[in-house]
């Protein structure tokens, strides 16, 4: 089977429920021999593909119906995302939950700390729930495409990408989920941020933050974790990078960089009580921040390095093998 032919028929079966995907494969590769006619010169395969339409426009057809939750373009990646966060969100507020009743002074029975695990996660799937219709809803507000603007020869042999140049899943979706538990540890640290603390027996726990200092820049924090998500939700449908999408995950990294080292040297959010254990006090516990900023810095440098690396210097296996020019 021509190249060309092969990358069509699993971009478009790509968007389509799994058990579909091998009957949908099999009479989509029938259907383009047909139309080839025996003739599988490049010219004629180029033909019958742009006739095709493109594999997302192509695989709506197949499905057989629209669903406009969203909207029909992005529905089932919204799906997806969204299971994937309600999952982690919900599994990680029961451990935090719990792990917050087992450090609690007043005494609670069975009974009280199943309705309060329940109601904690309960509470967590309506918020993300929410963010994550929010952050589509801004994508398809300002019309983020997960698909190409028009089908021509231009994005017919971009199927032909080499893998060096494919975004994995499994990093999409493990930055999605890090990025779950990351933001609901920030709730959690807004609503109780006394629970970085250290515990002693006879006395009150002693947090590291400050309450009515940290809050503030917690609610910035959780803005760059959003904007960091949504362009892990970009990469995964995609697929593929692009110098518009690794400029903008570079400014997403950059962005939550640059807030990270400014918010963890406000050291007026820092309790002083807590600092009395850390030998050397403040101007230790400074030595010690900077030193994870600069490592931290390094770290990303590195990543967008590697990424930039990946979008402009590596080429296709066959690049030399591309169609003439006309």
């Amino acid at each position: 089977m021509h190249d060309l032919i092969k990358r069509y028929v699993e971009e478009t079966v790509r968007h389509l429920p799994a058990k579909e995907r091998e009957e949908v494969a099999l009479e989509l590769e029938a259907n383009i021999e047909d139309m080839l006619g025996g003739d599988s010169s490049r010219e004629k395969v180029e033909e019958a593909l742009l006739a095709l339409g493109s594999p997302a426009t192509l695989a709506r057809q197949y499905r057989g119906k629209e669903r406009y939750l969203i909207g029909p373009e992005t529905f089932d990646l919204y799906v997806m995302v969204l299971t994937i966060v309600s999952l982690v969100v919900g599994l990680v507020t029961m451990v935090i939950t719990f792990v917050s009743l087992f450090f609690a002074s007043d005494p609670i029975n069975i009974a009280q700390m199943i309705a309060k695990v329940l109601a904690s996660v309960f509470s967590s799937l309506s918020s993300a729930f929410l963010w994550v219709t929010i952050t589509f809803a801004i994508m398809s507000y300002y019309q983020v495409k997960t698909e190409p603007d028009q089908w021509n020869r231009k994005t017919l042999y971009e199927l032909e990408e080499a893998p060096t140049r494919r975004i994995k899943k499994s990093d999409s979706i493990g930055d999605m989920v890090g990025l779950s538990i990351f933001f609901v540890l920030l709730i959690v640290m807004f609503s109780r941020s006394d629970l970085i603390a250290i515990y002693r027996k006879g006395t009150g726990p002693i947090p590291l933050f400050v309450s009515h200092a940290i809050k503030p820049y917690i609610i910035g924090w959780m803005i760059t974790t959003i904007l960091t998500f949504s362009i892990a939700v970009v990469k995964y449908a995609k697929q593929f990078w692009s110098t518009t999408l690794f400029a903008l995950s570079a400014l997403a990294d950059l962005v939550g960089l640059c807030y990270f080292i400014f918010l963890s040297t406000r050291w007026s959010i820092y309790n002083p009580d807590f600092l009395v254990f850390i030998p050397g006090s403040m101007d230790r516990w400074q030595i010690i921040i900077k030193a994870a900023c600069v490592v931290l810095l390094i770290l990303t440098l590195i990543s967008l390095a590697d990424d930039a690396y990946t979008v402009f210097k590596r080429t296709r296996p066959n690049e030399s093998a591309k169609e003439p020019a006309r």
